[in-house]
């Protein structure tokens, strides 16, 4: 829950995620719920434009503000 807590406090910041899977999420924190994370990204392999990605947040083993 404190990783939650102090999530929250880089809403609106540029953020770098490191998934469990080895993916890197790099993006705006929009949003950040108990049990997941909103990213929005300037651009993601297969969409134009920017796009908001919902990852949960037990899938995040990294957080790194940019």
């Amino acid at each position: 829950m404190r990783f939650v807590m102090k999530l929250r406090m880089f809403i609106d910041n540029n953020v770098e995620l490191v998934l469990s899977n080895g993916d890197i999420v790099k993006g705006i924190l929009a949003e950040v719920n108990c049990s997941y994370v909103i990213v929005r990204t300037a651009g993601v392999i297969g969409y134009d434009g920017e796009e908001e990605v919902l990852i949960r947040t037990r899938l995040i083993d990294y957080v790194r503000v940019i």
